[in-house]
């Protein structure tokens, strides 16, 4: 493998010379032309920023190490996608959008967008604040991290679902490891191969996190009746992986979600408004969307507590501060809703940041009957003020109220009984009252 790539290598433009990941097959090279149009008047308000509790996570952590090897140092997420507009570099990113790869274009750095989808994913996780100061109109989750922007997708349909770029995908998770990434988002689904399985172990031996979107197929990634070629589930369905499903602005399951058992979190993903790559603002869904809102939230932890911080410590720290739906886990919604202003405050066991080794998280059996297409509306919403603990904190004050009353009726008899017994009070021994009763007749 390694003397291949060096084959490779030695025929590639000066670009690639940096980078493990050899270019696209000569007949998929060209230039990146620029998504020229698309973008719209902002008419959707971010939603999203008041449900997560982002303001109050952005208090603590915005994107800047604090502690640890990096300290002072902007944390890096690598968006393998279909590039990141430069155009959008001044007001988006301003400073912070690193030169990355193109896999189809050799001098493009990653900084070429021809469908808008990976400048929209960059935005959702890292943009900077835009409009009002004080009440900005858009604000990325983590809006002090750098971008490195990594090309091996054009955007269009279906484009993951080959072995070819898998391996590609694989290729680019080690090379963003090698060129600085904290956290690497991929809002992508494709087949499972080696190379894509030996980039996530490479990520994690090096600590770096792994954020996937599900897939917007509404497929059960733990079906085995799925043709092996049509199991497109991947990176997300590695347990190493944040897999992230989306739900829109009432907490209610999307129903495109792709769902199973190692389904982590839920994060916005319907009527989620972004910058466009030509200029202006779009509005999509999907959880394409979702999973770059899980990336920031994992790139504010790692600038809280350290690029030490391991991937296991933070997928189990978001998965522990979600929102969760009743039963705690399920495979629509796995542990709930991404709550990254709990993930920034709660409490923490210093010891388990650094480590490797994490309380196993609960599952359903894989041949769990999924829920019929036609029920699936059924599926509840998560109210972002749900309290999991509600119904018995309600049975423990009820039982506080009640000892509460018992304790004071019991202090007042004490007071009162005897005192009547002084006076000659005994039980039944009231005289019969001698005052006429009005009869109906009166």
């Amino acid at each position: 493998m390694a003397t291949a790539g060096m084959v490779l290598l030695t025929t590639a433009p000066a670009q690639a010379q940096a980078w493990g990941l050899p270019p696209a097959p000569e007949n998929e090279r060209g230039e990146c032309v620029p998504i020229a149009e698309g973008g719209k008047p902002l008419n959707k308000e971010q939603w999203a920023k008041n449900f997560i509790g982002l303001e109050q996570a952005q208090q603590y952590n915005r994107g800047t190490f604090e502690t640890g090897a990096k300290k002072g140092q902007p944390v890096t997420i690598a968006v393998i996608d279909s590039g990141v507009a430069a155009e959008r570099e001044e007001d988006v990113f301003t400073g912070r959008l690193l030169d990355g790869y193109d896999w189809f274009d050799g001098n493009a750095k990653g900084q070429c967008d021809s469908s808008g989808h990976g400048t929209a994913v960059a935005a959702i996780a890292a943009g900077n604040p835009m409009g009002n100061p004080g009440d900005p109109d858009f604000i990325g989750v983590a809006p002090e991290a750098n971008i490195l922007p990594i090309r091996v997708f054009t955007g269009g349909k279906d484009e993951g679902g080959d072995a070819n770029k898998s391996k590609a995908v694989g290729l680019a998770i080690i090379d963003a490891v090698d060129h600085g990434a904290d956290v690497i988002n991929i809002s992508s689904v494709m087949l499972e191969s080696d190379w894509l399985a030996d980039g996530v172990t490479y990520a994690m031996e090096h600590d770096v996190v792994i954020v996937a979107a599900s897939g917007n197929a509404t497929s059960h990634m733990d079906d085995d009746s799925i043709d092996a070629d049509k199991k497109t589930f991947y990176p997300a369905n590695y347990p190493e992986v944040i897999a992230v499903g989306a739900h829109n602005p009432y907490g209610n399951w999307y129903e495109g979600t792709n769902f199973g058992n190692n389904l982590d979190l839920l994060a916005p993903g319907v009527d989620v408004p972004f910058p466009h790559a030509s200029g202006e603002w779009f509005v999509d869904q999907g959880t394409s969307y979702a999973a770059p809102f899980v990336a920031g939230a994992a790139a504010l932890l790692k600038g809280q507590y350290g690029a030490e911080a391991t991937p296991a410590w933070i997928q189990q720290r978001l998965q522990e501060t979600a929102i969760h739906p009743p039963n705690e886990f399920n495979i629509y919604q796995g542990h709930g809703i991404l709550n990254v202003g709990a993930a920034l405050t709660a409490p923490v066991d210093e010891a388990a940041i650094a480590s490797d080794t994490v309380s196993e998280a609960p599952t359903e059996e894989p041949s769990e009957i999924p829920i019929a297409d036609e029920d699936r509306d059924s599926i509840a919403g998560l109210d972002p003020d749900y309290d999991p603990l509600r119904t018995e904190k309600a049975i423990a004050w009820a039982s506080v109220g009640g000892s509460i009353v018992l304790v004071t009726l019991v202090l007042v008899l004490r007071k009162i009984v005897p005192k009547g017994r002084k006076r000659g009070w005994r039980p039944g021994s009231r005289k019969a009252d001698l005052v006429p009763v009005k009869t109906v007749s009166d």
